[in-house]
Order: structure tokens, then sequence, then C-alpha cells
């Protein structure tokens, strides 16, 4: 096994810029089996941190020398993850090792993005589109093929469960969605990215996951906004088409109509009824998941600078009862065994106030403040690869907000990638146009 690892370290030392190539192959086929294959995505972002590691450990001046504080910058936002988790278990006087493996898939990705960096990976981000389409439609299949792993009445995969799956499928469908093929004529490109949609609407209602039903209508409203940008007029008539649709889907789905209308009878419950919300807090998902929202501050309040252990002891059920009036036993137990349930608030619940804004600035917002804001010229422009960032972005962003997106370690591999390869595509766009990055 020695003698084929060194002969493959061999191979992909001496191909340098041809190992572009490999490294296209891996990346097309890593959202195709995505939410399909379990570890293939672990697999894959090794594989391509092997590559592009081994290239950088062999000329390291190639890639770290004449940079601009902007590539240092970037470099620094892939890295912070796992730094500001690493210094909060320092703070709180222990080192796990369990919770360090997640972020640290975050530098696997900064290695594939100082690799790119020097080397064009226009390629490499067409095949992850590609990839990425294929993935949705390789999701749809297991669903029909494979039913029997559907928990109870919602779809899932045999190892992603009917809460995840959704949501970073119209990530996949996203990464596709802005994408503008040359290599397709554009009535066929329309149809594709059609099919996708009904496809991706299909198992969002399948698998009955409310998360997803927001992450897709964000993901859809900003997709009608950005291809009519052109002409607010345009942009209205489709907005007001998506709503006829969406509401035409709230209708006629029994499952979504009801998905709805338990969430909304919950979230009124309580806001509006206080302390008598008690019971339809109990018994909608969306009411415990409100006051699970509430524990994790509390946790934050109490944990400000280090955050709060996930192996440490909830504080006793009375003494979260006095500050939380419509917390329940059952809602306390499900805190106790299933942790928290947005990734917005784990993150701070984990890390402190100060790690976990940091982290949550280099996942989300910094990324945003770039293809939105700082050059949005680039993002905006005809054709650009620049928008598909966006489509992982803001399903995955809307998600964190109500579920943990990377609970699993799949999933921050994959979104680590994905920013990855768009910050190296965005640093060297940004240079041809004169604008250093």
């Amino acid at each position: 096994m020695q003698i084929y690892l060194i002969k493959y370290l061999k191979y992909i030392g001496c191909i340098d810029n041809n190992s572009t190539k490999l490294v296209s192959i891996i990346v097309f086929f890593m959202p195709i089996f995505f939410l399909t294959v379990k570890s293939w995505v672990t697999t894959s972002i090794f594989l391509l941190f092997l590559i592009c590691g081994w290239s950088i450990l062999r000329n390291p001046s190639l890639y770290f020398s004449k940079r601009g504080p902007n590539f240092w910058i970037l470099l620094l936002c892939l890295v912070i993850p796992f730094f500001a988790e690493f210094f909060a278990q320092v703070g709180r006087g222990e080192i796990v090792g369990s919770n360090l493996d997640g972020p640290a898939r975050m530098l696997l990705a900064a290695g594939i993005f100082v690799y790119f960096c020097r080397f064009e990976c226009t390629r490499v981000i067409h095949c992850l589109s590609y990839g990425s389409a294929l993935g949705v439609f390789g999701v749809f299949l297991s669903l029909l093929i494979f039913p029997d792993y559907y928990w109870g009445s919602r779809a899932a995969t045999y190892f992603v469960d009917p809460i995840t799956l959704p949501c970073y499928t119209v990530g996949l469908l996203g990464l596709f969605l802005f994408f503008v093929p040359k290599e397709v004529p554009s009535k066929w490109t329309i149809y594709i990215k059609s099919l996708l949609v009904l496809l991706t609407v299909y198992i969002v209602i399948a698998s009955a996951s409310r998360s997803a039903y927001v992450a897709f209508i964000c993901l859809m409203t900003f997709h009608v906004i950005f291809c009519f940008r052109h002409s607010f007029k345009t942009q209205i008539f489709g907005l007001l088409g998506l709503i006829i649709a969406l509401m035409l889907v709230y209708f006629f789905s029994d499952s979504v109509y009801q998905r709805v209308n338990e969430s909304v009878s919950g979230v009124m419950a309580f806001f509006f009824e206080g302390e008598n919300s008690e019971y339809l807090v109990q018994k909608t998902s969306s009411g415990q998941r409100l006051v699970l929202g509430l524990i994790d501050l509390y946790l934050i309040k109490n944990n400000l600078f280090f955050g709060f252990a996930d192996r440490a002891a909830l504080p006793p059920y009375e003494e979260l009862r006095v500050f939380i009036p419509s917390l329940t036993e059952e809602v306390y137990w499900i805190k106790v065994s299933a942790g928290s349930h947005a990734e917005f608030l784990a993150q701070l619940v984990r890390q402190g106030v100060f790690f976990g804004s940091f982290t949550l600035m280099s996942l989300f917002f910094y990324p945003l403040y770039l293809f939105l804001w700082r050059y949005r010229y680039l993002t905006f422009s005809k054709g650009s690869l620049l928008a598909l960032p966006l489509g992982i972005l803001i399903p995955i962003l809307v998600s964190s907000m109500t579920i943990q997106v990377f609970n699993l370690k799949m999933t921050i591999s994959f979104y680590g990638v994905c920013v990855a390869l768009f910050f190296a595509y965005l640093y060297r766009q940004a240079d041809m146009n004169g604008n250093k990055c």
C-alpha cells in the first residue's frame, strides 16, 4: 500500500498543471454522489488537498511569494473556522479532537484555494456546476429506487436525514441555476434548468423540510431578480409568477399545506400567547425550535467569551424554566440529546460571541460581501461564473438560521471546496480586471 501511495504522490507531483485535469474529474463527480454515497465528499476533499498540497510543498515560493494583502485575507477567511474552534477550546481548558474535525476541513479547502490562485480554475468550476446538475438528478433517482431509506413518510437517503438532504439539494440546484453553459444551446439550458427546478421541488416536498421550503423560495426569488436585473418591470412580473406558483403548491400539496400551517400556529402561539402557548409550543416543532433558541441565547449569555462545550452538562431544568417560562421537559431533553437546532446559534454557543462571530463572518457574511457588493460588477456581468457562489451561499445561509447545516463532516467539506474554488476564481478575475484582490 505504501508503495502505491508513493507512486501516486510522484505521479501528481510530476504532472504540475495537468493535475488540474485530475482535480476537474474529482470535482465533477463530487456533487454527483454528494448526497447519495457515504464518505464520497470526504474522500474527494482529501484527494483534492493531496494533489494541491503536494504541488504547493514542491514549490512553495510559487504559491506564496509576491501576494497582496487581499490574498492573505481570503486565506484567513478559510482558516478562521478551525482556529476559532481551537482557541475557544483552549479558553475552556480542553481540547476535543472530534470537535475540530469539521472545522479542519476548511484548512483543506484553504490548500485548494492557494493552489488555484496560481492556475486557471474556470474548467473546474464548470465541472462543479455540471456535476451539481447531475447531483440533483441523482438524489431524485435515489428517492425513487430506494424508498426504504425514508424516515417514515419523509424522503431521505441511507445516510442523509430529511432536513439536510433537501437543503443541500437546493444548494446543488443553485450551483447550476446561475450557470450559463456556452456548450449548450440557450433553449436547452432553459429546459434543463426547468426540469431541475421541478425535481428539486419534488425532493423538497417529499422531505417535508420547512427549512428547505424557505431556502428554495429565497433562492428562486434571488434568481428571478438576478435574471431580470436589467428591467424592473420584468422583475415584478417574474416575482408575481413565482408567488402564484408557490401559492399553487401550497394549496394543492397536502404536505406543504399542513407543515406550513403547523409552523405558523407554533410561531404565533410563541409570540402572542405567552405562557399559555405551552401546549402549542410542545406540540409543534417550530415552537420547540424557538424555545431551543432561547436556551441557546441563555447559554451564550452565560458563556460569552469561550462558549459552552458540546459535552458539558446543561443547567438544571428548573433553573432554565425560571428564565424560559415556555420551556417544557420534552424540549429540555431534545436539547440534551440533539443540541442546537440552528447553525448560527450553534457556533455562538460552542465558540462564544467573539470567536463564533468570526466563524459566521468567514463562512457566510464576508463571502456574501465580496460577491454581492465589493465585486458586484464582476458578479453581475453577463455570463459571469461569480454568480454561482450565490447559488449555494443563499440557501445554506438561510437554512443555517433554522438547522445545523454543518453537523455532518461531508457538508462542511463540500461547502469548503465550493468557497475555496470561488475565492480563487474571484482572486484571478479581479486581478485580470485591474482590481487587486
